[in-house]
């Protein structure tokens, strides 16, 4: 928190995939400046009337809420080995309507964690989401993916991206190599290695994204 604060450019302090009401408001309650509510797993129904709840909460504290709908691939949070379902451009189009969520994450083939085999990405229903719903849509599990996957999701209504997955693999990247050249590394370069690793990722997709340079 005390480094967003610090921070030169506009920094958002976000609290992902939340299932718990109680420990969604308790990052508010901290100073979390955008919080999701992860509802996927439920009927939509349930999903609509809880993320309604949460939007609640966040005004009090003006905070952002971001929800999903569909399943990506892979696990995340508390649940297991869920199956990829792709978002349906109907249930966007309902969801939003009766939540009004600031940021919507969709399901359109990505998977948590690494790929292990070429993913299959619907782009065509990505694009009739974003031309049906005005609302900034989120990708989850963006680790792995091109260059121009990225590109071509931001083009169809993407305004964010996780990648957390391609920063940990640079970190053990970068742990491979200093074990190897020097076994009698200190913790304090260990430290120093994965905030550079994790910059080093970040920066790179920063730019793939073509968010570069865009402060004012």
């Amino acid at each position: 928190m005390a480094a967003a604060k610090a921070a030169k450019v506009p920094v958002a302090v976000h609290y992902d995939h939340g299932f718990d009401l109680a420990l969604i408001r308790q990052a508010l309650e901290l100073g979390f400046s955008s919080v999701m509510f992860d509802g996927s797993h439920d009927p939509l129904d349930k999903n609509i009337a809880t993320t309604r709840k949460v939007m609640a909460m966040a005004a009090e504290f003006g905070a952002s809420v971001e929800a999903e709908i569909g399943k990506v691939g892979g696990s995340e949070g508390d649940y297991a080995g869920v199956e990829i379902m792709i978002t349906s451009v109907e249930d966007a189009k309902r969801f939003y309507a009766e939540t009004k969520i600031h940021a919507l994450a969709v399901a359109i083939g990505t998977v948590h964690g690494e790929y292990k085999v070429e993913p299959n990405l619907r782009f065509d229903r990505l694009r009739k989401i974003h031309d049906e719903v005005a609302v900034p849509l989120v990708l989850h599990s963006g680790s792995g993916l091109l260059a121009g996957d990225f590109r071509r999701a931001i083009a169809h209504g993407v305004s964010k991206v996780n990648i957390a997955t391609a920063s940990f693999q640079s970190i053990v990247k970068q742990m491979y190599a200093i074990f190897l050249d020097n076994r009698g590394v200190t913790y304090f370069q260990l430290h120093d290695a994965i905030r550079q690793a994790t910059y080093e990722n970040v920066k790179e997709h920063i730019c793939i994204f073509g968010s570069n340079n865009q402060c004012k």
